[in-house]
């Protein structure tokens, strides 16, 4: 499927980078040689002389070296400045202005007045000589941010590690750091200068968001998790490069709603979250949204699509509140990455968390919790109803959830795919090979003599015990055996889930008359309409969850008792 992970795609990416499952790929600093180097401590001593690539990367600058030549070129905004190694002049634009000393070489790296950079780069970082050390000024996050990616791209892993909290300081260590640069720049070629920084708070961190040309036509991009102490508490790396292009559904009627930054939980991985409340007197019925495979946001965003923030400002349009919540996996993706991560890790435990604070959140109705799993979250719902003990769950919701087993539903995609593309005449050799390669691999998933306590070792997926505490699973046949009101909802024109697990979901529950079903024509996975046979390109096309799809889960939640 193009440019997006099917529903198998585990939020545990990053184990499998920690693991050092990645390709490998040489480093790649483009630096000067050291021909000629002298010590920067040999200038005047009134002169500090400062690294010219770390300095100007903190500021945000491209640097650009020319080997043959011996210059350097940043580029910050609409300016461009030229410098070479031995002279003491630069070019800003078309203007030369003098630097103060002779641009200089220590360990093969530049060294240049921290006075010009300062002055050119219109930055506030500052360089002590004596520890060799950056000098970033309180509050200023993006310096801190783009120092950290400096030093990780150049190399200098040990330094980038300074920059972490004592907590991710125990997740993620400079060997590991390595093996994750090996693999994007494997997968991007080299990553050289920051096209973007932009800073965004929430109820747990604050976050800086940066993007970086690379030599491929797809940018790398990447979230800086800082803590209140402004130590990096974590790192989010996208899987993927995808342009958000959503736009507002035209039933958003802000004056109908108001929304809460809240947090989910407690401790180290204490999730920010949003509460949407309909904007009148409560207390209301609230729906807990629980997202489906991935290191999802709380919005679910998808390309042009984002079901989850659809459903809350619907929903609230009819007098029902939601709750939505970053994911474990994106929020603190290498602080939640353990040998022994789980399914019940990644979604059940925070959604019965969820489900049991919202009964004692002012303005929630706490008879009146309900919970929607969308696809793998849908999956889990019958998992996230035997949870619950302590509160009442009034009742559950299912999003293209399949009945099948997690490894059989990879299978499923892949051959999907595998018909589709020969349908149109495409060449199918690699998705004869994926498909081969889930064969095999769903053997060894398969096979009675592993398990979470004898893990396969020919298994060639992140986190084996993952795959092995989940296999085999079935939510109908948990379902089956419960008693809590169900809304099965999916669209006929999935490409991930197909329509006939509605079917199966209906034969396993044919004994319950609590279980309400509905198919929905041309939707695909993301609950989005499409005409043509949906194979989950059409996701980066902005799109919307009908207004019917929004109404019929209103008018369930306000008849289920």
């Amino acid at each position: 499927m193009k440019k997006h992970l099917p529903i198998w795609q585990s939020a545990v990416i990053a184990s499998m980078l920690l693991a050092g499952a990645v390709p490998a790929a040489a480093a790649s600093v483009d630096t000067p040689g050291a021909a000629g180097s002298v010590s920067a401590s040999d200038t005047k001593a009134a002169t500090v002389l400062a690294p010219l690539r770390l300095v100007s990367e903190t500021a945000g600058a491209k640097v650009a070296w020319n080997n043959e030549e011996r210059t350097v070129t940043l580029s910050l905004g609409s300016d461009t400045i030229t410098l070479a190694i031995g002279k003491s002049t630069a070019r800003i634009n078309d203007k030369e202005v003098e630097l103060g000393a002779a641009v200089q070489i220590k360990d093969e790296k530049a060294f240049v007045p921290l006075s010009f950079l300062t002055e050119a780069l219109h930055t506030a970082v500052s360089w002590d000589p004596q520890t060799d050390k950056l000098i970033i000024p309180k509050g200023d996050l993006k310096a801190a941010a783009s120092a950290f990616a400096s030093h990780w791209l150049q190399g200098d892993n040990e330094s980038a590690v300074s920059y972490f909290n004592e907590d991710l300081k125990k997740s993620l260590n400079a060997n590991q750091l390595h093996s994750i640069s090996q693999y994007y720049t494997n997968m991007y070629g080299p990553i050289t200068g920051q096209l973007g920084a932009g800073t965004a708070s929430n109820s747990v961190h604050e976050n800086v968001y940066l993007t970086y040309e690379t030599q491929s036509t797809v940018p790398f991009q990447m979230t800086v998790r800082f803590d209140k102490q402004e130590r990096i508490d974590d790192l989010y790396i996208p899987p993927y490069y995808s342009p958000d292009t959503y736009r507002k559904p035209s039933y958003d009627d802000s004056s109908a709603y108001v929304e809460k930054e809240v947090k989910l939980g407690e401790g180290r991985l204490v999730l920010p979250g949003t509460l949407t409340l309909p904007n009148k007197p409560g207390p209301h019925p609230v729906v807990v949204l629980v997202h489906g495979s991935g290191a999802n946001d709380r919005d679910e965003s998808i390309g042009g699509t984002k079901l989850f923030r659809d459903m809350a400002v619907g929903l609230a349009a009819e007098g029902i509140a939601t709750l939505r919540y970053e994911k474990v996996t994106r929020e603190h993706p290498f602080k939640s990455a353990t040998p022994t991560f789980t399914v019940q890790d990644e979604t059940v435990a925070d959604a019965v968390y969820a489900v049991n604070q919202l009964a004692k959140t002012e303005g929630i109705d706490p008879q009146r919790i309900f919970v929607a799993g969308h696809s793998q979250g849908g999956m889990i719902v019958p998992r996230i109803i035997d949870g619950v003990k302590d509160v009442k769950l009034a009742g559950a919701v299912v999003l293209a959830g399949p009945t099948n087993s997690i490894e059989d539903v990879v299978l499923e995609q892949s051959k999907y795919q595998l018909e589709v593309s020969r349908e149109r005449g495409l060449d199918t050799s690699i998705l004869e090979q994926q498909v081969a390669f889930w064969e095999q691999q769903l053997k060894l998933i398969k096979d009675p003599q592993y398990s979470v306590d004898n893990l396969p070792k020919d298994l060639a997926l992140s986190n084996a015990y993952w795959w092995m505490d989940f296999r085999n699973y079935s939510a109908s046949e948990i379902a089956k055996k419960q008693d809590k009101p169900m809304l099965i909802l999916q669209g006929d024109n999935d490409a991930q889930v197909l329509a006939y697990h509605l079917d199966k979901w209906k034969e396993a529950l044919k004994d319950r008359s609590n279980v309400e079903f509905k198919l929905y024509p041309k939707l695909n996975h993301v609950f989005a309409e499409v005409d043509e046979k949906s194979t989950g390109a059409e996701y980066n096309e902005p799109a919307n969850t009908p207004a019917s799809v929004i109404k019929d889960i209103a008018d369930w939640v306000k008849k289920t008792k």
